[in-house]
């Protein structure tokens, strides 16, 4: 099997402990769901994973050690969850801050071997503040159509040029 793909399915609970038994699994994205409690441990039976996608549902606790030991993992997002701990340094976790964006209590391990909170990202903020919009905006554009929408219905049915274009239809 190449990949599965169960992202934005409104799945909830524990992710199954039980996909870590999918060694051939090339890719698998659960993204955009439901998934509470910490990130199994055995997903890192996965030995031929190369794209692995949780971001986008409310895991919590830390991201298991294991996990580094996934050799092949070149994709990898966590982001917007709810982890915590220290992001690991070791192995094939490496990547961007943007595979961990939005997980406040998740941080990172400085040289020192500290955990470091991440600096904050001002993109995450303005995308945080676009997708909230400004609900004067709604109402004004709504008012609009509305306003637009019975101008055309009075115009067609009481205007003289409105009624004989509908009577012509």
């Amino acid at each position: 099997m190449s990949g599965i793909d169960l992202s934005a399915n409104m799945l909830h609970g524990e992710i199954p402990w039980e996909l870590g038994n999918l060694s051939h699994v090339k890719s698998l994205n659960l993204s955009y769901n439901f998934f509470v409690v910490p990130i199994p441990m055995t997903l890192s039976g996965m030995e031929e994973i190369e794209s692995l996608d949780l971001s986008h549902n409310e895991l919590s606790g830390p991201i298991p050690w294991q996990l580094t030991q996934l050799s092949t993992l070149g994709v990898f997002s966590v982001a917007y969850n709810n982890l915590s701990g220290c992001i690991p340094n070791s192995g094939q976790l490496g990547f961007g801050m943007e595979s961990y964006l939005g997980n406040t209590n998740l941080h990172q391990i400085t040289q020192g071997g500290m955990c470091a909170a991440p600096s904050p990202d001002p993109a995450a903020g303005k995308e945080v503040e676009e997708t909230t919009g400004h609900p004067v905006l709604y109402v004004v554009t709504a008012a609009g159509f509305v306003l637009a929408f019975w101008a055309t219905i009075g115009f067609s049915f009481c205007h003289p040029y409105g009624r004989s274009v509908m009577l012509k239809m």
